[in-house]
Formats: C-alpha cells, sequence, structure tokens
C-alpha cells in the first residue's frame, strides 16, 4: 500500500509491503496522520500482522509503526542502528542474515548502509524478489546525507545487490523494479557521473563549500531544494576527498589545483 507521508518530492507517498497471505510482515508503515494510519489498517482486510519491520529510521517510513502496534499488538524489527534512532522501542534487533518466517516463505535481512547506517532490504526465500527500502526508488534518486549518507558504503550496497541478480525490486516509493539488474547498473553509474560532474563544478571555482556548487550541479533545482542537495554535494566530496582527488580544509573543498 502506498501510504502519504512525509517524504521527499517528486515521492508523496511510501510503500508499506504486506509479505504473506494471511499472516503478514508489514514494512515501513509510514502514515502519520491518523486518517492514513487508519487507511492503512483497514488496508489489511482481515489479515493479521505478525511483525512490523522497518528498514531504516527515517521518519516517512517509521511514523506509523507505532499506530499500527497498537491497532495489531504486532512487535517492531529493525536493525540496532535503527532502534538506536527511533523514538520508540524496538522489540526485536535483526541485522545481516537474520530470517523473517511468512506463511509466503522465508526472508533474509541484508545490511545495506549508505543510505542510512542501519539499513536493511529483505530478500525472498528463492531469491528472485528484494524489498529494497531506500536503496533505489521506483520515482527519483535516492538522497544520501552525510555522517548517515556515506557514498561508498552505498556504492558497494549496491553492487551487492546486483551480484545477488535478483528479478525485481520492492522500493519503499514509487512503483516495483522490473527488471531490477539495470536499474541497479543506471544507480551505479548515475552516482559515478554526478560525482564527475561536482568535480569538475569544483575545478572551475577552485574552491568551495557544498551548498556553493548546487547552482553549478542542479541548475533547474528550486532554491528551497538547495539545502537537501548541498547535502547530496557533501557527500560527494566527502567521498572525492577520501579518494584523495580533492582536498578540504573545514567546510571548504578544493581542487588540487585551486587553495584552501
Amino acid at each position: 500500500m502506498a501510504v502519504p507521508s512525509p517524504t521527499l518530492p517528486p515521492a508523496t507517498t511510501t510503500n508499506c509491503w504486506l509479505l504473506g497471505h494471511a499472516a503478514v510482515v508489514a514494512v515501513d508503515p509510514a502514515g502519520v496522520a491518523p486518517q492514513d494510519q487508519a487507511g492503512l489498517v483497514a488496508a489489511l482486510d482481515g489479515r493479521s500482522v505478525q511483525a512490523i519491520f522497518l528498514t531504516h529510521h527515517h521518519g516517512d517510513h517509521v511514523g506509523g509503526a507505532r499506530d499500527l502496534q497498537s491497532q495489531t499488538g504486532a512487535p517492531i524489527l529493525a536493525h540496532p542502528h535503527t532502534a538506536a534512532k527511533v523514538q520508540f522501542p524496538v522489540d526485536r534487533l535483526i541485522d545481516e542474515g537474520d530470517v523473517l518466517q511468512t506463511d509466503a516463505g522465508c526472508w533474509t535481512a541484508l545490511l545495506t548502509p549508505g543510505h542510512a547506517r542501519g539499513h536493511l532490504c529483505l530478500r525472498s526465500e528463492d531469491g528472485d524478489t528484494i524489498v529494497a527500502g531506500d536503496m533505489l526508488a521506483g520515482e527519483g534518486t535516492i538522497v544520501l546525507d552525510p555522517p548517515e549518507g556515506d557514498l561508498a558504503a552505498y556504492l558497494s550496497s549496491l553492487a551487492r545487490l546486483a551480484a545477488l541478480e535478483p528479478s525485481r525490486l520492492l522500493p519503499s516509493h514509487g512503483a516495483v523494479i522490473e527488471p531490477a539488474l539495470p536499474m541497479l547498473e543506471h544507480y551505479v553509474a548515475h552516482r559515478h557521473a554526478r560525482t564527475r560532474q561536482i568535480r569538475l563544478a569544483l575545478e572551475a571555482c577552485g574552491s568551495a563549500r557544498p551548498l556553493e556548487l548546487v547552482a553549478a550541479v542542479y541548475p533547474d533545482l528550486p532554491l528551497a531544494f538547495h539545502p537537501v542537495a548541498g547535502r547530496q554535494v557533501l557527500c560527494h566530496l566527502l567521498w572525492l576527498a577520501d579518494q584523495g582527488a580533492v582536498g578540504s580544509s573545514g567546510d571548504t573543498f578544493f581542487s588540487h589545483g585551486g587553495a584552501a
């Protein structure tokens, strides 16, 4: 079910995936408004909820978790990093390799940091389907906001998902992604292209703070979204600095042809 949530454009909803038949695991119940939380409960249509699984801690994924728990009595499951970030108790900690049982088969947890340190995906028993959380989106792209957002970890997680060769991905925003591999490859190529673009923008001015590069990197972006884009630029600059491709001094980055 696509639940209205406080997410970033172009998305306006977060997908709550129901894994199973009569007794389901509800992944990322997102709604914060009472009518949206009630809509999710109604959409269960007689199914029982045996667990509430959180892919990560962001508000557009966990907003309805406590309400759904109060309505169903289901335990909340999440990675330890997620449990440390949310403002409610997590009943069971989930990590790499843990298995969730449903009446439609098992799902195995995959730790996929990059968007968030505790980000988890779920892989179906036959390996064909992966609940992808915010690793990819059916519309738009994924924001990486340091320090949770880490480009090196994100690229590694994308490569890991691709190596598993799933047929389809169930993202948290937008439609089912099928076939999966071309989109995973596109996301990797997009990140590398964005990195090159940011590096060239920095070389053009010699030195800059991340926010000062936003207009060059995202020329059509409305001004209201520049702060978010600045965080994205920062993530790429930190990766370039780790690679030794650019330098930094405080919150200013510089090309090796420029000055601090």
